[in-house]
């Protein structure tokens, strides 16, 4: 009677294919995790931008999309801007606040460079276009920029930009 199966040296060769295979995977694999952390803080950010216009428009007060610790990649809140300064006070209530990646830089424009307000009308409070870019912490590159019109509309680039913001 012959008995079926395989030899240890089949056995073996088919775990070196694997290894290599997975191997070869691996940066692969790393590079679409970046991809998508890249995405994931892209759409967060728009998320925010859009929550906070929403709340300032159904509200009838301002509502300030904050950088966390002075920058973006750290992360951000949406709070209602009661007082009208335009800075987080402790009796302010939060809607939001999420954190950043640790291996995404986002970085925004002069106007936007530490937070974006929306009045009651849903316009920007600063009275001009922002953009915030995503990327990685050690590339220049930038593969996705959002942008805020004066008039509050909240829109996503992944391509054409003029200039690499993260450089």
């Amino acid at each position: 009677m012959r008995q079926q199966g395989l030899t240890l040296i089949e056995l073996l060769a088919g775990l070196v294919l694997i290894g290599i295979i997975a191997a070869l995977a691996v940066p692969a694999f790393g590079a679409l995790i970046d991809s998508q952390r890249r995405q994931d803080t892209a759409q967060q950010l728009i998320s925010g931008l859009r929550l906070a216009r929403v709340e300032a428009i159904l509200g009838g007060q301002p509502v300030i999309m904050q950088a966390l610790e002075g920058g973006w990649s750290r992360g951000w809140n949406v709070f209602v801007d009661a007082n009208r300064n335009q800075l987080r006070d402790v009796d302010e209530l939060i809607l939001a606040e999420r954190s950043g990646h640790r291996n995404i830089k986002v970085v925004g424009n002069t106007r936007v460079a530490a937070r974006v307000g929306f009045d009651s009308t849903g316009r920007l409070i600063n009275n001009g276009n922002g953009t915030l870019a995503v990327c990685l912490k050690d590339s220049p590159a930038s593969h996705a920029q959002i942008a805020i019109a004066v008039t509050g509309r909240v829109s996503l680039r992944n391509e054409g930009f003029a200039t690499e913001p993260c450089a």
